[in-house]
């Protein structure tokens, strides 16, 4: 019961400090326009486009990639097989 009082003092407190400083205005007028918080600074939208494309396929790669890639080495690890660098080259 107090754990679960403090973390809601805690998310109310950050909520309310984000709040006083605009946070959500200033997340949006970055997504949306590339105005940097604080500056008058704009990004180029070819910028923002590249920088928002690479984050979302980040994500996408990460949720839909990382389970197998972790089990395929769990079980690399697990079997005791030789790395790729362990493999003697082939002479003709």
């Amino acid at each position: 019961m107090k754990k679960a009082l403090i973390i809601a003092s805690l998310l109310g407190s950050l909520w309310i400090l984000l709040d006083s400083v605009s946070a959500a205005h200033w997340f949006i007028l970055f997504i949306l326009v590339g105005v940097i918080p604080g500056t008058n600074i704009v990004i180029s939208p070819i910028d923002m486009l590249a920088a928002i494309s690479t984050a979302i396929t980040v994500i996408v790669l990460r949720i839909t990639t990382w389970p197998s890639i972790r089990t395929y080495l769990e079980r690399s690890i697990q079997s005791g097989t030789s790395s790729s660098a362990d493999v003697q080259p082939q002479t003709i």
